[in-house]
């Protein structure tokens, strides 16, 4: 897969996972000790059954970069596609701080927030990303209830005329050409609008499956290329057979 772009490799290992499942680590321990310990147990135990892996703040804050390089290689060994969600919002040169640091600990794909604009924003972001053939992820519309305060704003666009706030975050994925976009898996009607706009030009990640409500065969249903999930999956008595019943229903054929 060396020659592959994030989007390649990611469905490649989709497929040969049979699975849409992208593990959010979103591991709790008092110690950062067991927070590592747990998180590369999940990912020796699980990645039979998943795609992806995602990082949050969960194990980006308490562990220093070799701590989570082992998570990356770990996860690497095992043929997955490894997610940073810090959602990227600042001015290009902290951005590209950040997501070097990102790539130098091996991750495949960060997730930003278009909102910050592109010029002197995620512009060389996105570039320098696309040049080692990593991957950038749009946060579109989010899966919690309070995202219609903030995405589900209404707007003026440039033509002056009223549009959702995600619905011009949708423009600026497929102008910017991003790799994918994260659309929440809570608001059926928002994610089967949204994938009728991208299919076939931006790969849709949706968080909020479980623990939030979402189901995820509806979630794909609706457009979903993949699923985000997280406590309902480290938190279950069996992860395992929880994880092979979802693959059951929703991976590709």
């Amino acid at each position: 897969m060396k020659g592959q772009n994030f989007v390649d490799r990611i469905v490649a290992s989709s497929r040969r996972h049979s699975s849409r499942v992208v593990l959010a680590l979103d591991v709790v321990a008092d110690e950062s000790s067991q927070l590592l310990e747990r998180a590369l147990s999940l990912v020796r135990r699980l990645s039979p059954y998943i795609a992806t892996v995602k990082l949050n703040y969960h194990l980006l804050l308490p562990l220093n970069l070799a701590e989570i390089k082992e998570i990356v290689d770990l996860a690497h060994d095992h043929d997955l596609q490894v997610i940073a969600d810090l959602k990227l919002n600042d001015i290009a040169s902290t951005n590209l701080i950040a997501s070097d640091y990102l790539w130098r600990a091996g991750f495949d794909a960060v997730i930003a927030n278009p909102f910050v604009g592109y010029e002197g924003g995620l512009e060389p972001v996105i570039k320098r990303a696309h040049e080692m053939r990593k991957g950038v992820i749009l946060l579109v519309y989010m899966s919690h209830k309070g995202a219609r305060e903030g995405y589900g704003l209404t707007v003026l666009d440039d033509d002056n005329e009223k549009k959702k706030i995600y619905e011009l975050f949708i423009k600026r994925a497929i102008k910017w050409r991003v790799d994918g976009i994260v659309v929440g898996g809570t608001d059926l009607k928002i994610l089967s609008s949204i994938a009728s706009r991208t299919k076939g030009e931006l790969l849709i990640f949706s968080p909020g499956i479980g623990a939030q409500g979402g189901n995820a065969v509806k979630a794909v249903r609706s457009g979903a290329d993949f699923i985000i999930i997280g406590r309902s999956i480290i938190f279950s008595e069996d992860p395992v057979s929880t994880l092979v019943e979802i693959n059951k229903k929703t991976s590709f054929n």
